[in-house]
């Protein structure tokens, strides 16, 4: 093929783009859309309008998009003339904008500033253009937008489309103002020490918050937008050289084959992106503390926020990190190590107390001590119920009154709370419904089940306390056992994308065991979790010594390391 000839088939393959995409200027193409609109409204979100350019008259593009938003109220149009010369509009939504920062910074400079400083308008529509991005509008974040669908998109986010008289595209200018939760104290996280700033329902808000404690360019934000209707601007974020490859590419390839309607919270995104859906236990860490999300990156794990939701996921996970709690990183290692191994203790009694008082009571007595067995056989003596029906019955009304706190206003919902057990406990106890013993277990039961750290993972052990005491109240002790045995295969088989959920025990993983049961001083603790791009922490290692042997009161020294 001559050269000459290849030249004009490489220009046609370029500019066929333009050729074969309809303009809105196209009567037919305004046609179409209308009767799109009217006929099948809900086919825009799938298909949208592919193909369709941005035309250059301005009352056609202004008709176009006053057709798809339905003539929505909040839609603001404005008609301008730069500079007396050439007809433009602004478009935008005054529920997510607001109205006189458009006319701070894009309707003055066009119209009364130009025309009071002298300026003129090029006559080129290319140096129009520039001329309005670089030195009229005074705002920071100004694209170009040939795509009709981009244009829609980005106006239902807040932005403004500034349309100039044959301009074949749409300025878009950043003006997005709406108002916001402030940021506060987490709810659902509190801490006697540490920081107290919680993420909030905006998404720029918190990738500040969590962009302010990490000082390094190898940051990253990945933004992409899910959902068909919402078009919800989601943001994956993690250290460049820390975080996996592979885990990157990973979660990147899980959050865009999401396919739903819309994403109003993260918990959206968890559904869809969980190894095994099919588990009580979550196999995502939902927080809603900026420190935690920055603590987990510099683990090397990946965070995933939302618009609209004050919650970020971080995967991988595991059950180790699932039963932590911020407040064990701010506290000595001492107390945060009693702390923890304290709160496993409690965790097993969740599981195992009122299933280990059934079998005692009703298949093993030999099991409790003389004098605690009469003890209990007086307790039980008028009850009707058998121990199994009254620990059952206890336990569903324990949830019912823990659901009833939980749905009603804060006030009411703690008085409900505490007042209700009590009541109802003593009363169940003097109707002689239920004995004494089985209160206190019960009691005693739900009180630790709130030492869980996440809420989430306490109703999966919650779950699995009902499941053992069914099964010991038929098979005994015995029941008890295969319960547990299931558990731990069921906990051992569990991945987090990919990574073994009970690691590092099972596989057991001796250099990041100091971080599981007990929390080794920080200067012990030089290995990440795999898998991460940087697997040691520094190339030194701190030793504590005595301080009678350094110069100086409270020396330490250090000793280098190499890489294993």
């Amino acid at each position: 093929m001559p050269s000459w000839l290849r030249s004009v088939f490489s220009w046609l393959k370029r500019r066929r783009p333009l050729f074969l995409r309809p303009s809105v200027d196209n009567r037919w193409v305004q046609r179409s859309i209308e009767e799109r609109v009217a006929k099948k409204p809900a086919s825009i979100p799938d298909q949208g309008f592919p193909g369709v350019r941005v035309g250059g008259q301005v009352e056609a593009n202004l008709a176009v998009i006053r057709e798809l938003s339905g003539y929505a109220p909040d839609l603001v149009q404005r008609d301008l003339l730069i500079c007396g010369t050439f007809r433009a509009a602004i478009v935008f939504f005054d529920t997510l904008g607001r109205s006189d920062t458009v006319a701070a910074q894009v309707i003055e400079p066009l119209t009364y500033e130009a025309a009071q400083g002298g300026l003129k308008a090029p006559s080129d529509l290319a140096r129009l253009e520039e001329w309005i991005r670089t030195q009229v509008v005074n705002a920071t974040r100004i694209t170009v937008e040939t795509e009709l669908d981009r244009v829609v998109q980005q106006l239902c986010h807040g932005k403004s489309a500034l349309f100039v008289e044959r301009l074949p595209h749409a300025i878009m200018i950043d003006l997005a103002g709406y108002d916001t939760r402030n940021v506060s104290e987490p709810i659902g996280e509190p801490v006697v020490r540490g920081p107290r700033d919680g993420f909030v329902d905006n998404l720029k808000t918190n990738m500040s918050l969590v962009r302010r404690r990490v000082g390094s360019p190898m940051l990253r934000f990945e933004r992409m937008e899910l959902g068909r209707w919402t078009k919800t601007p989601v943001v994956m974020a993690y250290i460049h050289g820390l975080a996996d490859e592979e885990l990157v590419q990973e979660v990147r390839r899980r959050l865009s084959v999401i396919d739903i309607d819309g994403i109003v919270d993260t918990s959206y995104i968890e559904a869809f992106i969980e190894d095994t859906p099919y588990t009580i236990f979550p196999q995502v860490l939902n927080t809603e503390r900026p420190d935690t999300v920055v603590a987990n990156l510099l683990e090397g794990r990946v965070a995933i926020m939302a618009e609209g939701s004050p919650f970020a996921l971080i995967v991988p996970t595991t059950l180790w990190a699932l039963m932590e709690a911020a407040e064990d990183y701010y506290q000595r290692w001492d107390g945060a190590t009693l702390v923890r191994i304290l709160r496993y203790i409690l965790v097993a009694l969740v599981v195992l107390f009122p299933s280990t008082y059934v079998v005692a009571t009703t298949f093993h007595p030999e099991m409790l001590p003389a004098t605690m067995l009469i003890s209990i056989a007086a307790a039980r003596e008028a009850v009707p119920f058998s121990s199994f029906t009254e620990v059952l019955l206890m336990e569903i009304t324990l949830e019912a009154l823990r659901e009833a706190g939980v749905r009603l206003p804060r006030p009411i919902g703690q008085t409900i709370g505490i007042v209700g057990a009590i009541v109802i406990g003593e009363a169940a106890v003097s109707a002689q419904i239920v004995s004494a013993p089985v209160v206190i277990i019960v009691a005693f039961t739900g009180i630790s089940s709130f030492v869980i750290p996440h809420f989430n993972v306490g109703i999966g052990f919650r779950i699995a306390r009902f499941f053992i005491l069914l099964l010991a109240g038929s098979l005994g002790l015995l029941g008890i056992s295969i319960g547990l045995m299931l558990l731990i295969v069921h906990l051992v088989a569990l991945r987090s994308f990919g990574q073994p959920y009970l690691a590092p025990i099972s596989p057991l993983r001796w250099p990041e065991l100091g971080d599981t049961f007990v929390r080794l001083p920080r200067w012990l603790n030089r290995r990440r979790p795999r898998p991460t791009g940087t697997p040691v922490r520094r190339e030194v290692e701190f030793l504590a010594q005595d301080p009678l042997d350094g110069p100086e009161r409270g020396e330490g020294s250090i000793r280098a390391s190499t890489r294993d």
